[in-house]
Protein backbone atom coordinates (compact mmCIF):
# COMPACT_ATOMS: atom_id res chain seq x y z
CA UNK A 1 0.00 0.00 0.00
CA UNK A 2 1.05 3.37 -1.17
CA UNK A 3 2.79 5.22 2.44
CA UNK A 4 0.04 7.82 3.54
CA UNK A 5 1.07 10.48 5.77
CA UNK A 6 -1.70 13.13 6.53
CA UNK A 7 -0.63 16.72 7.89
CA UNK A 8 -3.61 18.68 8.72
CA UNK A 9 -3.76 22.35 8.97
CA UNK A 10 -4.57 23.21 12.77
CA UNK A 11 -5.47 26.99 12.55
CA UNK A 12 -9.04 26.29 12.90
CA UNK A 13 -9.33 23.83 15.86
CA UNK A 14 -8.84 24.98 19.58
CA UNK A 15 -9.34 22.64 22.73
CA UNK A 16 -12.50 22.74 23.93
CA UNK A 17 -12.47 24.57 27.66
CA UNK A 18 -13.53 22.73 30.22
CA UNK A 19 -12.07 19.64 28.93
CA UNK A 20 -12.31 16.33 30.47
CA UNK A 21 -13.62 13.00 30.25
CA UNK A 22 -17.27 13.73 29.93
CA UNK A 23 -16.75 16.07 26.69
CA UNK A 24 -14.20 13.88 25.41
CA UNK A 25 -16.54 10.65 25.42
CA UNK A 26 -19.17 12.79 24.07
CA UNK A 27 -17.06 13.40 21.13
CA UNK A 28 -15.99 9.88 20.47
CA UNK A 29 -20.11 9.21 20.44
CA UNK A 30 -20.70 11.79 18.32
CA UNK A 31 -18.37 11.07 15.57
CA UNK A 32 -19.40 7.11 15.68
CA UNK A 33 -15.84 5.56 17.08
CA UNK A 34 -16.37 2.30 18.22
CA UNK A 35 -13.25 2.64 20.16
CA UNK A 36 -10.93 5.41 20.96
CA UNK A 37 -7.59 4.45 22.54
CA UNK A 38 -4.29 6.67 24.02
CA UNK A 39 -1.57 5.37 24.49
CA UNK A 40 2.10 6.63 25.39
CA UNK A 41 4.55 3.94 24.75
CA UNK A 42 7.64 5.80 26.26
CA UNK A 43 5.85 7.19 29.43
CA UNK A 44 3.29 8.20 31.66
CA UNK A 45 -0.16 10.39 30.35
CA UNK A 46 -1.24 13.01 32.55
CA UNK A 47 -5.28 13.67 32.35
CA UNK A 48 -5.54 17.02 30.73
CA UNK A 49 -3.11 14.97 27.90
CA UNK A 50 -5.20 12.05 27.91
CA UNK A 51 -8.56 14.29 27.68
CA UNK A 52 -7.05 15.83 25.00
CA UNK A 53 -5.92 13.39 22.49
CA UNK A 54 -8.92 11.45 22.85
CA UNK A 55 -10.97 14.78 22.11
CA UNK A 56 -8.65 15.28 19.00
CA UNK A 57 -8.63 11.65 18.11
CA UNK A 58 -12.69 12.05 17.41
CA UNK A 59 -12.39 15.54 16.25
CA UNK A 60 -10.16 14.10 13.24
CA UNK A 61 -12.05 11.25 12.77
CA UNK A 62 -12.80 11.56 8.80
CA UNK A 63 -16.17 12.31 7.67
CA UNK A 64 -16.38 9.71 5.34
CA UNK A 65 -14.85 6.76 7.23
CA UNK A 66 -11.91 5.11 5.68
CA UNK A 67 -8.48 2.99 7.57
CA UNK A 68 -5.95 5.98 7.38
CA UNK A 69 -2.76 7.40 9.32
CA UNK A 70 -2.22 11.21 10.62
CA UNK A 71 1.20 12.13 12.33
CA UNK A 72 0.43 15.01 13.77
CA UNK A 73 1.63 18.07 15.71
CA UNK A 74 -1.41 18.96 18.01
CA UNK A 75 -1.84 20.60 21.01
CA UNK A 76 -1.74 18.90 24.13
CA UNK A 77 -2.48 21.30 26.98
CA UNK A 78 -3.52 25.41 26.15
CA UNK A 79 0.74 25.95 25.89
CA UNK A 80 1.80 22.50 24.68
CA UNK A 81 2.15 20.22 21.94
CA UNK A 82 3.24 16.85 21.24
CA UNK A 83 3.84 14.14 18.28
CA UNK A 84 0.84 12.40 18.19
CA UNK A 85 -0.01 9.49 15.55
CA UNK A 86 -3.92 9.27 14.92
CA UNK A 87 -4.47 5.50 13.13
CA UNK A 88 -8.04 5.12 12.09
CA UNK A 89 -8.41 1.30 11.55
CA UNK A 90 -11.51 -0.94 10.29
CA UNK A 91 -14.38 -1.15 12.21
CA UNK A 92 -13.94 2.59 13.15
CA UNK A 93 -11.52 1.79 16.10
CA UNK A 94 -9.50 4.63 16.59
CA UNK A 95 -6.35 5.04 18.28
CA UNK A 96 -4.09 7.93 18.91
CA UNK A 97 -0.36 7.43 19.82
CA UNK A 98 1.91 10.13 21.32
CA UNK A 99 5.58 9.86 20.59
CA UNK A 100 6.99 12.81 21.81
CA UNK A 101 6.28 15.78 23.62
CA UNK A 102 7.31 19.27 22.02
CA UNK A 103 8.42 19.33 17.98
CA UNK A 104 10.79 16.87 16.78
CA UNK A 105 14.31 17.93 18.15
CA UNK A 106 16.87 14.96 16.59
CA UNK A 107 20.63 15.44 18.42
CA UNK A 108 21.66 18.63 19.70
CA UNK A 109 24.39 19.71 17.09
CA UNK A 110 27.68 20.91 18.02
CA UNK A 111 27.09 24.73 18.01
CA UNK A 112 24.10 26.82 17.44
CA UNK A 113 26.25 29.89 16.51
CA UNK A 114 25.58 30.13 12.81
CA UNK A 115 29.10 30.68 11.41
CA UNK A 116 30.69 27.90 13.73
CA UNK A 117 27.44 25.50 12.81
CA UNK A 118 28.08 25.76 8.87
CA UNK A 119 31.33 25.23 9.37
CA UNK A 120 31.21 22.26 11.10
CA UNK A 121 28.72 20.68 8.77
CA UNK A 122 31.16 21.95 5.73
CA UNK A 123 33.66 19.92 7.49
CA UNK A 124 31.81 17.25 8.67
CA UNK A 125 30.50 16.33 5.39
CA UNK A 126 33.66 17.69 3.23
CA UNK A 127 31.27 20.00 1.58
CA UNK A 128 32.21 22.34 -1.09
CA UNK A 129 30.23 25.31 0.28
CA UNK A 130 26.78 25.98 3.01
CA UNK A 131 25.62 29.07 0.83
CA UNK A 132 22.40 31.46 1.45
CA UNK A 133 20.43 33.35 3.87
CA UNK A 134 20.34 30.21 6.16
CA UNK A 135 19.27 30.31 10.16
CA UNK A 136 20.13 29.18 12.87
CA UNK A 137 17.04 27.24 12.59
CA UNK A 138 17.57 25.86 9.58
CA UNK A 139 20.71 24.65 9.64
CA UNK A 140 19.58 22.56 12.66
CA UNK A 141 17.41 20.91 10.28
CA UNK A 142 20.01 20.27 7.99
CA UNK A 143 21.95 18.76 10.39
CA UNK A 144 19.55 16.47 11.55
CA UNK A 145 19.03 15.15 7.98
CA UNK A 146 22.85 14.43 7.25
CA UNK A 147 23.02 12.73 10.27
CA UNK A 148 20.75 10.60 9.62
CA UNK A 149 22.11 9.75 6.20
CA UNK A 150 24.12 6.11 6.41
CA UNK A 151 27.42 6.21 7.13
CA UNK A 152 28.35 4.66 3.72
CA UNK A 153 26.47 7.04 1.92
CA UNK A 154 28.21 10.15 3.01
CA UNK A 155 30.70 10.34 1.05
CA UNK A 156 28.10 11.04 -1.93
CA UNK A 157 28.24 14.33 -0.44
CA UNK A 158 31.77 15.40 -0.58
CA UNK A 159 32.20 18.47 -2.72
CA UNK A 160 28.40 19.08 -3.21
CA UNK A 161 26.99 22.68 -2.60
CA UNK A 162 24.31 23.53 -0.28
CA UNK A 163 22.38 26.58 -1.12
CA UNK A 164 19.49 28.36 0.36
CA UNK A 165 17.23 30.16 -1.62
CA UNK A 166 13.76 31.69 -1.22
CA UNK A 167 12.16 30.13 -3.94
CA UNK A 168 12.57 28.45 -7.46
CA UNK A 169 11.85 30.73 -10.73
CA UNK A 170 9.92 28.42 -13.05
CA UNK A 171 7.61 26.15 -12.78
CA UNK A 172 9.45 22.36 -13.09
CA UNK A 173 7.73 20.72 -10.67
CA UNK A 174 9.92 21.25 -8.24
CA UNK A 175 8.99 24.31 -5.29
CA UNK A 176 10.85 22.54 -2.17
CA UNK A 177 14.30 21.27 -3.13
CA UNK A 178 16.38 20.43 -6.28
CA UNK A 179 19.80 18.16 -6.34
CA UNK A 180 21.61 19.52 -9.91
CA UNK A 181 24.78 18.71 -11.43
CA UNK A 182 26.26 18.53 -15.17
CA UNK A 183 25.61 15.50 -16.50
CA UNK A 184 28.81 15.03 -19.20
CA UNK A 185 32.06 13.41 -18.41
CA UNK A 186 34.14 17.11 -17.79
CA UNK A 187 32.59 18.41 -15.01
CA UNK A 188 34.43 20.67 -12.81
CA UNK A 189 31.74 20.42 -9.91
CA UNK A 190 30.11 17.61 -7.97
CA UNK A 191 26.83 19.67 -7.74
CA UNK A 192 24.10 21.72 -5.86
CA UNK A 193 21.65 20.71 -3.57
CA UNK A 194 19.16 23.61 -3.48
CA UNK A 195 16.95 24.20 -0.35
CA UNK A 196 13.84 26.52 -0.80
CA UNK A 197 11.33 28.32 2.01
CA UNK A 198 8.94 25.64 0.66
CA UNK A 199 10.92 22.81 2.45
CA UNK A 200 9.82 24.68 6.41
CA UNK A 201 6.67 25.02 5.89
CA UNK A 202 5.26 21.89 7.55
CA UNK A 203 7.25 21.35 10.25
CA UNK A 204 4.87 22.75 13.01
CA UNK A 205 1.76 20.43 11.39
CA UNK A 206 3.41 17.17 11.03
CA UNK A 207 6.40 14.95 11.65
CA UNK A 208 7.43 11.43 9.81
CA UNK A 209 8.66 8.60 11.89
CA UNK A 210 7.90 7.87 15.73
CA UNK A 211 6.52 5.10 15.78
CA UNK A 212 9.71 2.29 15.57
CA UNK A 213 12.35 5.31 14.70
CA UNK A 214 12.95 8.68 15.93
CA UNK A 215 10.13 11.17 14.62
CA UNK A 216 11.40 13.57 12.36
CA UNK A 217 10.21 17.44 10.97
CA UNK A 218 9.18 17.25 7.33
CA UNK A 219 11.63 19.39 6.08
CA UNK A 220 14.45 16.80 7.47
CA UNK A 221 12.76 14.23 5.12
CA UNK A 222 12.36 16.20 2.34
CA UNK A 223 16.10 17.10 2.80
CA UNK A 224 17.08 13.15 2.81
CA UNK A 225 15.02 13.11 -0.50
CA UNK A 226 17.56 15.33 -2.21
CA UNK A 227 19.88 13.37 -0.30
CA UNK A 228 19.17 10.43 -2.22
CA UNK A 229 19.84 11.80 -5.74
CA UNK A 230 22.75 12.58 -4.71
CA UNK A 231 24.04 9.49 -3.55
CA UNK A 232 22.19 7.64 -6.63
CA UNK A 233 24.12 9.97 -8.93
CA UNK A 234 27.74 9.79 -7.03
CA UNK A 235 29.32 7.35 -8.95
CA UNK A 236 28.60 9.65 -12.10
CA UNK A 237 29.56 12.80 -10.19
CA UNK A 238 33.08 11.79 -8.85
CA UNK A 239 33.97 10.09 -12.07
CA UNK A 240 33.06 13.46 -14.14
CA UNK A 241 35.05 15.88 -11.95
CA UNK A 242 37.71 13.11 -11.10
CA UNK A 243 38.14 13.54 -15.07
CA UNK A 244 37.97 17.17 -15.06
CA UNK A 245 40.63 17.47 -12.17
CA UNK A 246 43.05 15.42 -14.81
CA UNK A 247 42.79 16.80 -17.87
CA UNK A 248 43.92 19.78 -16.19
CA UNK A 249 46.71 17.73 -14.32
CA UNK A 250 47.45 16.53 -17.82
CA UNK A 251 49.01 20.11 -19.10
CA UNK A 252 50.64 21.35 -16.21
CA UNK A 253 48.15 22.59 -14.38
CA UNK A 254 46.70 22.72 -10.69
CA UNK A 255 46.66 20.12 -8.19
CA UNK A 256 42.97 20.11 -6.89
CA UNK A 257 41.92 18.03 -3.45
CA UNK A 258 39.12 15.54 -4.12
CA UNK A 259 35.87 17.93 -2.75
CA UNK A 260 37.48 20.93 -4.90
CA UNK A 261 35.83 22.45 -7.85
CA UNK A 262 37.83 22.69 -11.34
CA UNK A 263 37.19 26.22 -12.92
CA UNK A 264 35.38 24.81 -16.28
CA UNK A 265 37.44 27.34 -18.43
CA UNK A 266 40.58 25.74 -17.34
CA UNK A 267 38.72 21.87 -18.55
CA UNK A 268 37.75 22.86 -21.87
CA UNK A 269 41.39 24.75 -22.29
CA UNK A 270 42.88 21.17 -21.37
CA UNK A 271 40.58 19.02 -23.53
CA UNK A 272 41.55 20.65 -26.46
CA UNK A 273 44.33 19.14 -28.97
CA UNK A 274 47.36 21.39 -28.31
CA UNK A 275 49.25 21.39 -31.66
CA UNK A 276 50.98 23.67 -33.46
CA UNK A 277 49.69 22.40 -36.85
CA UNK A 278 50.99 26.04 -38.74
CA UNK A 279 54.38 25.30 -37.05
CA UNK A 280 54.45 21.43 -37.80
CA UNK A 281 53.00 22.36 -41.95
CA UNK A 282 56.06 24.60 -42.19
CA UNK A 283 58.42 22.05 -41.11
CA UNK A 284 57.43 19.52 -43.86
CA UNK A 285 59.44 21.02 -46.98
CA UNK A 286 62.61 20.86 -45.12
CA UNK A 287 63.22 17.54 -43.90
CA UNK A 288 65.09 15.00 -46.02
CA UNK A 289 65.64 11.38 -45.78
CA UNK A 290 62.64 8.90 -46.08
CA UNK A 291 62.35 8.01 -42.79
CA UNK A 292 61.99 11.17 -41.01
CA UNK A 293 59.18 11.94 -44.11
CA UNK A 294 57.56 8.79 -43.39
CA UNK A 295 57.33 9.52 -39.56
CA UNK A 296 56.27 13.08 -40.45
CA UNK A 297 53.43 11.90 -42.61
CA UNK A 298 52.46 9.03 -39.86
CA UNK A 299 52.16 12.51 -37.76
CA UNK A 300 49.91 14.57 -40.11
CA UNK A 301 47.65 11.66 -40.82
CA UNK A 302 46.95 10.99 -36.87
CA UNK A 303 46.24 14.35 -36.55
CA UNK A 304 44.15 14.83 -39.59
CA UNK A 305 41.65 12.19 -37.70
CA UNK A 306 41.98 13.57 -34.43
CA UNK A 307 40.70 16.30 -36.05
CA UNK A 308 38.07 14.77 -37.78
CA UNK A 309 37.10 12.81 -34.58
CA UNK A 310 36.59 16.29 -32.97
CA UNK A 311 34.31 17.81 -35.88
CA UNK A 312 32.30 14.27 -35.48
CA UNK A 313 31.73 14.80 -31.61
CA UNK A 314 30.55 18.75 -32.40
CA UNK A 315 28.13 16.81 -34.13
CA UNK A 316 27.58 14.23 -31.14
CA UNK A 317 28.70 11.29 -32.94
CA UNK A 318 31.88 9.50 -30.38
CA UNK A 319 34.10 7.05 -31.15
CA UNK A 320 34.54 3.91 -29.20
CA UNK A 321 37.49 3.91 -26.56
CA UNK A 322 39.24 0.93 -28.80
CA UNK A 323 39.82 3.72 -31.65
CA UNK A 324 41.79 5.88 -29.09
CA UNK A 325 43.60 3.18 -28.11
CA UNK A 326 44.42 2.14 -31.44
CA UNK A 327 45.36 5.64 -32.40
CA UNK A 328 47.81 5.99 -29.65
CA UNK A 329 49.27 2.51 -30.35
CA UNK A 330 50.28 3.62 -33.92
CA UNK A 331 50.95 7.13 -33.49
CA UNK A 332 53.60 5.14 -30.94
CA UNK A 333 55.21 2.88 -33.01
CA UNK A 334 55.35 5.03 -36.14
CA UNK A 335 56.55 8.50 -35.04
CA UNK A 336 59.47 7.82 -32.75
CA UNK A 337 62.45 10.60 -33.05
CA UNK A 338 62.58 13.24 -31.23
CA UNK A 339 61.62 15.71 -33.57
CA UNK A 340 58.48 14.59 -32.99
CA UNK A 341 58.29 13.87 -29.09
CA UNK A 342 55.95 16.99 -28.30
CA UNK A 343 53.70 16.39 -31.13
CA UNK A 344 53.12 12.31 -30.59
CA UNK A 345 53.05 13.35 -26.56
CA UNK A 346 50.03 15.41 -27.33
CA UNK A 347 48.42 13.37 -29.53
CA UNK A 348 48.37 10.41 -26.57
CA UNK A 349 47.05 12.83 -24.20
CA UNK A 350 44.45 13.49 -26.20
CA UNK A 351 43.54 10.02 -26.78
CA UNK A 352 44.04 9.20 -23.00
CA UNK A 353 41.01 12.29 -22.58
CA UNK A 354 39.26 10.74 -25.17
CA UNK A 355 39.20 7.14 -23.70
CA UNK A 356 38.27 8.58 -19.97
CA UNK A 357 35.55 10.08 -22.14
CA UNK A 358 34.53 7.04 -23.98
CA UNK A 359 34.24 5.17 -20.80
CA UNK A 360 32.09 7.24 -19.01
CA UNK A 361 29.55 7.34 -22.02
CA UNK A 362 29.62 3.76 -21.44
CA UNK A 363 28.76 3.36 -17.83
CA UNK A 364 26.22 6.74 -17.82
CA UNK A 365 24.70 6.78 -21.21
CA UNK A 366 21.87 4.42 -23.10
CA UNK A 367 21.93 3.55 -26.09
CA UNK A 368 19.17 6.03 -26.90
CA UNK A 369 21.90 8.79 -25.81
CA UNK A 370 19.73 9.07 -21.86
CA UNK A 371 21.64 9.58 -19.05
CA UNK A 372 21.05 7.42 -16.49
CA UNK A 373 23.42 5.85 -13.21
CA UNK A 374 24.58 2.64 -12.47
CA UNK A 375 22.79 2.63 -9.43
CA UNK A 376 19.80 3.79 -11.13
CA UNK A 377 20.29 1.55 -13.64
CA UNK A 378 20.25 -1.39 -10.69
CA UNK A 379 17.80 0.37 -8.83
CA UNK A 380 15.35 -0.06 -11.62
CA UNK A 381 16.22 -3.42 -12.87
CA UNK A 382 15.38 -4.65 -9.03
CA UNK A 383 11.59 -3.01 -9.30
CA UNK A 384 11.20 -4.74 -12.61
CA UNK A 385 11.84 -7.86 -11.80
CA UNK A 386 10.52 -8.21 -8.31
CA UNK A 387 7.33 -6.27 -9.44
CA UNK A 388 7.65 -3.54 -6.77
CA UNK A 389 4.52 -1.22 -6.57
CA UNK A 390 5.97 2.71 -7.49
CA UNK A 391 3.52 4.10 -5.88
CA UNK A 392 5.30 4.62 -2.59
CA UNK A 393 4.07 8.14 -2.96
CA UNK A 394 2.12 9.98 -5.67
CA UNK A 395 5.66 11.64 -6.25
CA UNK A 396 7.21 8.70 -6.76
CA UNK A 397 5.34 7.69 -9.76
CA UNK A 398 6.66 10.71 -11.85
CA UNK A 399 10.09 8.66 -12.58
CA UNK A 400 12.31 6.18 -11.72
CA UNK A 401 14.53 8.64 -9.93
CA UNK A 402 11.68 10.20 -7.76
CA UNK A 403 10.84 6.34 -6.44
CA UNK A 404 14.67 5.69 -5.84
CA UNK A 405 14.96 9.37 -3.92
CA UNK A 406 11.60 8.97 -2.19
CA UNK A 407 11.88 4.77 -0.79
CA UNK A 408 15.37 6.50 0.07
CA UNK A 409 14.06 9.15 2.64
CA UNK A 410 11.46 6.95 4.09
CA UNK A 411 14.10 4.21 4.59
CA UNK A 412 16.08 6.28 6.91
CA UNK A 413 13.20 8.14 8.91
CA UNK A 414 10.49 4.94 8.68
CA UNK A 415 11.66 1.96 7.33
CA UNK A 416 8.84 0.47 8.82
CA UNK A 417 6.31 1.91 6.55
CA UNK A 418 8.96 1.23 3.65
CA UNK A 419 8.37 -2.47 4.92
CA UNK A 420 4.49 -2.31 5.01
CA UNK A 421 4.54 -0.78 1.28
CA UNK A 422 6.53 -3.65 0.08
CA UNK A 423 9.05 -6.03 2.42
CA UNK A 424 11.73 -6.70 -0.45
CA UNK A 425 11.81 -2.69 -0.92
CA UNK A 426 12.71 -2.37 2.58
CA UNK A 427 15.41 -5.27 2.23
CA UNK A 428 17.20 -4.03 -0.69
CA UNK A 429 18.27 -1.22 1.65
CA UNK A 430 18.74 -2.60 4.13
CA UNK A 431 21.39 -4.77 2.54
CA UNK A 432 22.51 -1.18 0.44
CA UNK A 433 22.00 -3.24 -2.62
CA UNK A 434 21.57 0.36 -4.44
CA UNK A 435 25.64 0.72 -3.92
CA UNK A 436 26.39 -2.53 -5.48
CA UNK A 437 25.98 -1.40 -8.95
CA UNK A 438 28.68 1.64 -8.50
Amino acid sequence: MPIDYTFVKLQDLRLPQPLNADVAASAVRQRGLASATVTFPDGQLTDPERHALTWLLASYAPQEYSPQTNHQILPLTATTVGQVILTYGQGRHATATLVGRGLPAGAEPPSRDLNQLTQSLTNTYDLAAITGPWTVEHLVRLHEALRLVPAPDRSALRGVEIQRVREFAGADGHNKGKFVYERGPWSGSLGTLKITDAIFQDDGTGFYGGASTRACSPSVRDILHEVGHVVESAACRTESRNNAAWAVQSVGGQRYRPAERVPQDAVTEALQLRTDNTALNELGPTLTGAGVKAEYNALLDAIVKVQGWIEAGEKGIYQQESAFEQLKLDVTAKVTQTTWQTYRDEVVRWCDAQILEARWRAKYKTPQGNDITPCLRNFVVFVKKENVRQDVTPYAQTSAGELFAEAYAFWIVDAGAVERHDKRLRDYFDDFQYRRAD
